[in-house]
Formats: C-alpha cells, sequence, structure tokens
C-alpha cells in the first residue's frame, strides 16, 4: 500500500484498473460539493472515495462493484484509511441492491465508457464493464440514491453527451454543469466532467477547459493542484 503523494491518503490499486486520470479529475470536480453521505458506483479499489474522503473526512461512504475481487480490495482501502461507510458486492444495475434509496447527497461514477462495444476478452475487464452499463442504468441507481437536490457527478466520453443527458433528464436528474478536459489549449476534448441535480430546474452552465497540458508539454498548474505535485 503507498501513499497517493506524501503525507497523502493511503491506497493500494486494482490489478485490474490502475490509478487513471480521469478519476482523479472526477473527484476534484466532485469535492467542490458539500456533502454528508456519497456513493461510489463501480467503485473498483475505491480511488474515488479515497480521494473524496481526504476532501470531506466526516463524510459517510457506500462504494459498490459487481466484483468481489475489487470489493475486498475496496474494504482494504477503507480501513487504511478509516472510512465509515459499506462496500458493496452489487449490480448497480439493480438499485435495490444498493440498499435504502434517497439519502445521499452526492453519487459519483466513472463508467465504462464503451458500454455498446464489443466483450473484452480479460474476464477482469469484462466483469468490470458490467455488460455493457449504459446510461440510462447509471443514471436510474444515481437517482434511487440520490435525495432531491442531490448531485450526480460522472465523467465520460464527449461524444455520448447526448445519450448521457438524455437518460438523466429521464432520470429525473437535471444536467447543471460542464468541463471539457483537453490535452492542451488547442485540442480537441478527450474527456468531459459532467454534474447534475436530481429535481433541478432547468440551466446548464459551460465551465473553461481543464487544461492538462502547457505548450511545451510540462503539466499545468491546475492539473500540477489536482495531483498535489507540490507535495513531491
Amino acid at each position: 500500500m503507498k501513499q497517493l503523494w506524501p503525507g497523502g491518503p493511503q491506497y493500494e490499486d486494482d490489478p485490474a484498473f490502475k490509478i487513471t486520470t480521469d478519476s482523479v479529475l472526477l473527484s476534484s470536480f466532485a469535492s467542490g460539493n458539500i456533502f454528508s453521505r456519497c456513493a461510489d458506483l463501480g467503485c473498483g479499489g475505491g480511488l474515488l472515495t479515497v480521494l473524496l474522503h481526504h476532501a470531506c473526512p466526516e463524510a459517510v461512504f457506500l462504494a459498490a462493484d459487481i466484483r468481489e475481487d475489487a470489493t475486498a480490495l475496496c474494504r482494504k482501502n477503507f480501513q487504511a484509511n478509516r472510512i465509515r461507510g459499506q462496500v458493496l458486492c452489487a449490480d448497480v444495475r439493480s438499485h435495490r441492491e444498493l440498499g435504502e434509496g434517497g439519502n445521499c447527497d452526492l453519487v459519483v461514477c466513472n463508467p465504462p465508457y464503451y458500454y455498446n462495444g464489443p466483450k473484452s476478452p480479460d474476464p477482469a475487464r469484462a466483469a468490470a464493464r458490467g455488460g455493457a452499463l449504459s446510461p440510462a442504468q447509471f443514471s436510474g441507481a444515481a437517482s434511487y440514491l440520490l435525495k432531491k437536490g442531490g448531485e450526480f457527478c460522472l465523467v465520460h466520453k464527449p461524444e455520448f453527451l447526448t445519450d448521457i443527458f438524455a437518460a438523466m433528464r429521464l432520470a429525473d436528474i437535471e444536467p447543471k454543469k460542464m468541463r471539457f478536459v483537453v490535452h492542451q489549449a488547442d485540442s480537441a476534448p478527450s474527456l468531459v466532467l459532467i454534474s447534475g441535480r436530481r429535481g433541478g430546474r432547468p440551466g446548464l452552465t459551460a465551465l473553461p477547459s481543464l487544461i492538462l497540458r502547457n505548450a511545451d508539454g510540462s503539466p499545468s498548474e491546475e492539473v500540477r493542484a489536482i495531483y498535489h505535485m507540490h507535495s513531491k
């Protein structure tokens, strides 16, 4: 088990899915919310929860994943960081497996992006993709868990924005904020961070793009802050 940065939380990698930029950026994006109860859908080893706990140590967390090995690792990371809450081996498409609904202020999700693609030959990756978890399925699970007025934050590919916005609205989650992620200032977006509010009023704010690298290839100041590079 290692520290994510000097003096930071402890974390052991999920062997099937290493630490990725999308999860780190999503945790930063979501941590701007005020919350006391948070759920992580498709948690893997629990990286999102570990990072959000660092931002809000008093919160209670629910982490759920369909893989038993992932949830076992997530429990280990919960214990190492003294995170209060519960880890469930559950299929997020079956909402009732997630326990009582309507009690979360925040739900986060870094879902499989290509939910209509061929099944991975790697059994761990195939299981983690949960049999093509679609925007309708993860939006439905988020809506079930959220209080009215609660926030749903996710990261995805820009090409699926139409499907995601449509699914969120059908699940009574109104898209409220969107932020593209670009490698450099003149690059096309590679990811999009989205925040929606259960029962919210229409009105979407497009935030300035998050630029990963400067023109010389060095990490941008915002990325350095997100990754706590000043501590390295």
